[in-house]
């Protein structure tokens, strides 16, 4: 029962160093200070353990003595309840972090706009301002369709727009026209540049022949030239809209699983060509490329201004031998997709419209390398106009 009721008090376990440690033992005897477990490890040296109410008794008897006192240890309740005070002013402290954070994430902090390459940005900043779209808005607060369309109405210049709400940032992906104009000047319609679903159609002039959901082929109608006016009398002119559908795109890459690195043996040449005009003069026996490394290095004779046609060049050889490495299959993998998006970036695809991405990886024929094939589907305005 002592030990607990120590225990639930509270006690340090403390370290006297110094001459006439049996005076101030004496003197903590003569206060009632209670001292369990003395230890003493040399003539000047003693541990012991008190409660923490006796440990501030201890100080004035101090004074005027050359005995120093250190604290080893803190046992008992109340230190155990300052840690769980200090943690928990610690746990509430990162959860009111985290709340705020959270709170701080509904809001939109951030905005980029890609793809506008004549569109006066300060134009742009004060259409989507007052669209509502600006940081500090609450992102559930952003109609990312009607954006969309009040940007195409606004500026004509534009033949696609899309808004993707990413956490704290958006993005406001444009595409210009390019070209269109000069063939909206005669009557014609809109056909798709390439197959799709149709997920958002926009008429400005003319007749949809489609809607939201229809799978369209290329070359088919989309926007018909042919529309009724105000006055119900019909009309033949140049079809205008978005079409906006999602694509599917295929890129192929190849990848090598073994390679031919070049070995040095050791045996390196040099050789020299003076070049006059048009005529070079080589000095020494040059040697082919599929044995040898070449480096080049030249001079060029020049008088001021003026650039004489004389030139000598030093040619260093390597000799080397091609050993077969054998490349992992990870790497070969990863060389084969980049190809793969290579050849997609040439088809047009861009890395932000593609809404989903589909990999097959396969072994060549020849057991010699990997072929990786990628599929992406992206949303894009396939909208193409033809003069009728």
């Amino acid at each position: 029962m002592t030990s607990l009721w120590m225990w639930w008090q509270g006690y340090v376990t403390v370290r006297l160093r110094g001459p006439g440690l049996e005076r101030l033992l004496n003197k903590m005897a003569e206060l009632d200070i209670v001292l369990q477990r003395v230890r003493r490890l040399t003539g000047d040296v003693v541990i012991i353990r008190l409660k923490v109410k006796d440990f501030r008794l201890l100080r004035p008897l101090l004074w005027g003595t050359q005995i120093n006192v250190s604290i080893l240890d803190k046992h008992g309740a109340p230190f155990l309840l300052g840690r769980f005070r200090l943690r928990a002013f610690l746990a509430i402290g990162l959860m009111l972090s985290l709340l705020f954070v959270m709170y701080l994430s509904n809001f939109i902090w951030f905005i980029e706009v890609g793809g506008s390459q004549t569109l006066p940005m300060e134009a742009l900043k004060g259409a989507v301002w007052d669209l509502g779209l600006r940081a500090g808005v609450v992102r559930s607060t952003i109609e990312p369709r009607a954006i969309e369309a009040e940007l195409l109405k606004r500026f004509p210049v534009l033949a696609w727009a899309q808004i993707r709400v990413k956490g704290v940032k958006v993005d406001i992906l444009l595409t210009e026209r390019d070209g269109l104009e000069s063939g909206d000047t005669g009557p014609g319609h809109l056909y798709a540049a390439s197959d799709g679903v149709v997920t958002e159609i926009l008429v400005l002039r003319g007749t949809a022949h489609v809607r939201d959901g229809s799978t369209v082929r290329k070359g088919d109608m989309l926007i018909s030239g042919e529309y009724y006016d105000a006055w119900g009398q019909k009309q033949f002119g140049a079809a205008q809209g978005v079409v906006k559908a999602r694509v599917w795109y295929e890129g192929i890459g190849e990848g090598a699983l073994a390679k031919w690195e070049p070995v040095p043996t050791g045996r390196n040449h040099r050789q020299y060509a003076f070049t006059i005009g048009s005529i070079t003069i080589p000095i020494g026996k040059s040697y082919p490329r599929n044995t040898h490394l070449r480096s080049d290095q030249e001079w060029h004779l020049s008088l001021g201004r003026a650039l004489v046609p004389l030139r000598l060049a030093k040619i260093d050889y390597q000799e080397v031998e091609y050993i077969k490495v054998l490349v992992p299959r990870e790497e070969a993998e990863k060389t084969a997709y980049v190809h793969a998006w290579e050849s997609l970036l040439q088809q047009g695809v861009r890395e932000e419209q593609v809404l989903k991405e589909r990999q097959t990886v396969d072994f060549m024929a020849d057991g010699n390398g990997i072929r990786v094939t990628v599929q992406v589907e992206v949303l894009d305005d396939i909208g193409l106009f033809f003069t009728h």
